[in-house]
C-alpha cells in the first residue's frame, strides 16, 4: 500500500505547510490531519482540513485511514516516545529552516497520492501534520471543483 518513507528533501518543504488556496489547488492539496499525542505522549488526538473538499472521495478517505494505520504500526504515529527515536534514528530527515531545529519531514506515495508528513516530537505543541495530496501525474484526473 505504501510506497517506501523517504526522508523529505530541501525542494518539497513547501508541502509540508498550508499555502494559499490557488497554490493548494494547482498542487493538488486534498487536506492535512493535525495531531498531538496528549500530555501524556501516549494517546492519539487528530483534527482534519479540508483544502480541495471535492477530492475528499470516499476512496481517499478509505486510504487515509489504512495511510494511519501504517504510520501507526511503523512507530510513526503510536506515540511521542516511539516518534521520537524514529526521527532520532533519521538524522537526515530534519528540516532545515523550520522554526526549530527538532522538526523532522517524510514524504511516500500510494498509487494516487502522495503524503508529506511534518513530525514534531515535543511536548506542548502538536506533533504531527500529514498533507495529503494527488499525485502530480493524475492531476488532470481530479474532480470539477465546486
Amino acid at each position: 500500500m505504501l510506497e517506501r518513507l523517504q526522508t523529505a528533501v530541501s525542494e518539497d518543504a513547501a508541502y509540508f505547510y498550508s499555502a494559499s488556496i490557488k497554490k493548494d489547488t494547482e498542487r493538488g492539496c486534498i487536506g492535512h490531519l493535525r495531531g498531538y499525542f496528549g500530555s501524556s505522549g501516549e494517546t492519539f488526538w487528530a483534527n482534519c482540513f479540508e483544502h480541495l473538499p471535492a477530492l475528499k472521495t470516499p476512496a481517499f478517505r478509505a486510504e487515509l485511514d489504512a495511510v494511519v494505520r501504517a504510520l501507526t504500526e511503523q512507530g510513526l504515529l503510536q506515540s511521542r516516545s516511539q516518534m521520537h527515536r524514529f526521527c532520532l534514528s533519521h538524522p537526515e530527515a530534519r528540516l532545515s529552516g523550520a522554526w526549530h531545529s527538532g522538526v523532522y519531514g517524510f514524504c511516500f506515495q500510494t498509487e494516487r497520492h502522495r503524503y508529506y508528513l511534518r513530525c514534531f516530537p515535543h511536548a506542548g505543541d502538536y506533533n504531527f501534520y500529514l498533507y495529503c495530496y494527488i499525485r502530480p501525474d493524475r492531476l488532470s484526473e481530479r474532480s470539477p471543483e465546486r
